[in-house]
């Protein structure tokens, strides 16, 4: 078994990936794995990963970010980004997804706080395999947008 090492990991996501939010606020990277907290102001945590994410770079923001938030995603390297959200709290990206192309809609999701009801257990999952360049998901049309995403380096699994 590997060990984690921090500082090897923060090498690996600025190799890997760069990200701006707007309007801006805090957020860190982790390796996706079980127990690992899903965003950085709550104490939920991932229960139920599928398999393709375990290892990924996941991004923690925040649990509620307001209407009009926009992700920048930047890749450095050939990458796969699997982007998911909350099934109900979700700030519109069913809606905003549905337009998006390359995006492919996943069968599976991470589940969260799975020990404490039902509101973590329904998440919606879109993946992207591609390039380095810059990838933008347009701002949000509702508040509340409980989201997360995670990115696989090519050739990582």
């Amino acid at each position: 078994m590997t060990t984690y090492n921090p500082e090897h990991f923060m090498n690996l996501c600025d190799s890997v990936v760069s990200v701006k939010v707007e309007p801006n606020f805090d957020f860190a990277f982790a390796p996706m794995r079980v127990g690992v907290l899903q965003h950085l102001d709550r104490d939920y945590t991932y229960d139920v990963i599928p398999d393709e994410l375990l290892g990924g770079i996941l991004f923690q923001g925040i649990h509620r970010p307001p209407a009009g938030t926009k992700v920048s995603i930047t890749l450095h390297s050939p990458a796969t980004v699997y982007f998911f959200f909350h099934h109900t709290v979700e700030g519109g990206y069913s809606e905003i997804f549905a337009g998006l192309n390359g995006w492919e809609h996943c069968g599976t999701a991470p589940q969260y706080d799975i020990h404490n009801g039902e509101h973590g257990l329904r998440m919606v999952m879109y993946k992207l395999s591609t390039q380095a360049g810059t990838y933008t998901i347009p701002p949000t049309i509702k508040d509340k947008a409980c989201f997360n995403f995670v990115v696989h380096p090519e050739g990582d699994r």
